[in-house]
C-alpha cells in the first residue's frame, strides 16, 4: 500500500510510467489533488449516468465527483467519469465490476498517478474518439477523482 509519502514523492518526481496504487482511506483527502479551475464537480444527471453504466445506484457511488472541465473536440460531448470508466472497460484494463467496487468505496481507496509516459488517454462515450485534454494551464492529460479514487 502506497504511504503518504511516497505519493508526495511520486507526484513531485514522476515515475516513468503511469500506474495505480491502493492507497489508505484518508490519503486522497489529505493531498488535495483537484488544481481549480480545471476541476469540476459532476452534476447528477452525469453521475446517474455513470450509475447506470456501472449497475448500481447513483447514491452508492462514492462521491463527490470531480473531472478535468473539457469537452470532445468530435461531438462536443462534456467529459464525465464516464468517458474514464468506459475507456478502462473497452480497453481491458479493467471490468464493470472491478469499477463499481472502487467507485462505491467497497475495495478500498486507489490512486493512479501519471508517469512521465504521458498517461493514459481517455475515449469518448458518445463517439469513441480519444479525447484531447486541453487544461486551462497548459497540460494535455487527464484528471478526475471521488473519494476513493483519483487520477493525478
Amino acid at each position: 500500500m502506497l504511504t503518504y509519502e511516497e505519493a508526495l514523492r511520486l507526484l513531485a518526481d514522476r515515475p516513468e510510467t503511469t500506474r495505480t496504487y491502493q492507497v489508505p482511506a484518508d490519503l486522497l483527502e489529505r493531498l488535495s489533488l483537484d488544481p481549480a479551475p480545471d476541476m469540476r464537480a459532476m452534476d447528477e444527471e452525469e453521475t446517474q449516468e455513470l450509475a447506470d453504466y456501472l449497475e448500481v445506484s447513483a447514491a452508492a457511488i462514492k462521491g463527490p465527483l470531480k473531472v478535468v472541465d473539457t469537452q470532445c473536440a468530435y461531438c462536443g460531448r462534456v467529459v464525465t467519469f464516464l468517458d474514464f470508466v468506459k475507456t478502462a472497460v473497452d480497453g481491458g484494463q479493467h471490468d464493470p465490476v472491478q469499477l463499481r467496487e472502487v467507485l462505491t468505496g467497497h475495495n478500498g481507496a486507489w490512486i493512479t498517478i501519471r508517469g512521465r509516459d504521458g498517461g493514459r488517454p481517455a475515449h469518448c462515450a458518445r463517439c469513441g474518439r480519444t479525447v484531447a485534454m486541453r487544461k486551462k494551464n497548459g497540460g494535455g492529460y487527464s484528471e478526475y477523482s471521488s473519494s476513493s479514487y483519483a487520477y493525478a
